[in-house]
Order: structure tokens, then C-alpha cells, then sequence
């Protein structure tokens, strides 16, 4: 029965999706991932308390997909997979939005995603790697200073924009898509124990979230930014990219 109900949900979605703007819905830019060799590279800042101190770190090579994991992949994930989601994995706005992020999915329902494609989870300091451009000087994804027109963050609090399609602003200097604003991405490292202290972070496993969201101005969207997220939680504003 869940099989056939899958298999409805799916039917509808590429019903919807027929309807939208297909030259945008078979974006060959759709699933591909970008290598980046082994080398020792900057991370962290030295203005942030858990970011400290900026220092350089090396790292075995890695490949990382280009944009967050979109609806529409999620959706073929579930329905050849048969996975029962952790988090409420909203399917009415996966038929509107096929290309937004895929959202409200735990740290173990982006793990699942990621084993069944022969991928994992990246580690922060790979992601962070990746959006800086290999540059120690990028405090942002697009370089220095902060540049309100590059990324979907919460330009205005009355009127948030909620997710955007994952190609609709420019990529970095490598060629990653939203890896500032739109939604903060799960990573595979574990947050800091020392900064958890009175926050009875012992009753569940905390992970390190990346890029900043939606729900974020502009200036809080660094590339060293690290926040922390029980791991059996979800949040709209909330998805995933997978490495290699």
C-alpha cells in the first residue's frame, strides 16, 4: 500500500511538474558535482568564538554536488527507495516547487538520500572549503563583504521569500549554487561539546549546519558561520547537498 501511495504521490509531482517550465526542470546542471584535490586550505575566522582560530587544514580530495538536493530528486529517492522519512518531507509544495531544496528532512533522512546515491554527508570544513573558493580572504561566498543581491537571505522581515529555485542566483568562483541563504545545509560533523555547555546537549546528538538560510540578513551568512542542530530535527529552512 505505502508502495502505491508513493508511486500516486510521484505521478501527481511529474503531472505538476509537465505544467511548469520544463527548460528548467531538465536543467542538465541537475545532480553534477565538482572535484576539488586534496591540499591544505584556510577555515574557521578569528572574530567568532567557534570559529576560532582561522587556521589552515588539510584535506584528502573530495567531490561535492553543485546545488542543495531539490524536491524533485528527493521525491525519485523516495519512490525507488521506498524510505520512511523522519521529518514531515512536505509533498504538496515538492509538486509546486520541484526545483527548490528539498527541506524539512532530518540528519538521518539526508543520510539515507545520500548512501542510496553511493555518496555521504560533506564534513563542515569541506563544505566551507568549497564556498570559500579555496580563498582564505572570502569572508562571504562571493568574496569580502557582505552583497545583498547574490543570495536569498531575509532582506525583509515582513515579507520573507522563502525557498528559491536552487540555480536562481550566480554560483561562486568554483561553480557551488546557494551556499549562502536559501537553506542551511547538514553536514556530517558533530558540534563542539565545549559551547554546548548548559544546554543539555548530552539528551541528543548536535550536528554543525552551513550556509545560512532564508531566514538570515545578510551579514550573519559567512562562510565560517557553524550552527548547531539536534540531529532528529527538521526545519523548512533546513536541507542538504552530498559529497563524495
Amino acid at each position: 500500500m505505502k508502495k502505491i501511495i508513493i508511486n500516486l504521490l510521484l505521478l501527481s509531482l511529474l503531472i505538476s511538474i509537465g505544467n511548469a517550465d520544463k527548460s528548467n526542470v531538465l536543467d542538465e546542471r541537475l545532480g553534477k558535482e565538482i572535484h576539488i584535490a586534496a591540499g591544505d586550505y584556510y577555515v574557521g575566522s578569528d572574530k567568532v568564538k567557534d570559529e576560532k582560530p582561522m587556521r589552515i587544514m588539510h584535506i584528502e580530495a573530495f567531490s561535492l554536488d553543485i546545488h542543495a538536493v531539490t524536491n524533485i530528486q528527493y521525491v525519485n529517492f523516495l519512490e525507488k527507495s521506498s524510505y520512511t522519512t523522519e521529518g514531515p518531507f512536505d509533498w504538496n509544495k515538492a509538486k509546486t516547487q520541484p526545483l527548490h531544496p528539498a527541506t524539512n528532512v532530518t540528519y538521518k533522512d539526508a543520510q539515507a538520500y545520500a548512501v542510496f546515491h553511493g555518496k555521504r554527508l560533506p564534513t563542515e570544513w569541506e563544505w566551507e572549503i568549497a564556498a570559500r573558493s579555496l580563498k582564505k580572504e572570502n569572508a562571504y561566498v562571493w568574496g569580502k563583504n557582505p552583497e545583498p543581491d547574490k543570495c536569498n537571505w531575509l532582506s525583509d522581515i515582513n515579507n520573507p521569500k522563502m525557498t528559491t529555485p536552487v540555480f536562481q542566483y550566480e554560483p561562486n568562483e568554483l561553480g557551488f549554487y546557494d551556499m549562502a541563504g536559501n537553506v542551511f545545509e547538514w553536514t556530517s560533523s558533530t558540534y563542539p561539546e565545549e559551547f554546548l555547555k548548559g544546554k543539555n546537549a548530552s539528551q541528543y546528538t548536535v550536528m554543525v549546519l552551513k550556509g545560512g538560510s532564508w531566514t538570515n540578513i545578510i551579514y550573519d551568512i559567512t562562510v565560517s558561520a557553524r550552527v548547531p542542530f539536534p540531529a532528529n530535527r527538521s526545519l523548512e529552512w533546513i536541507g542538504f547537498r552530498c559529497a563524495k
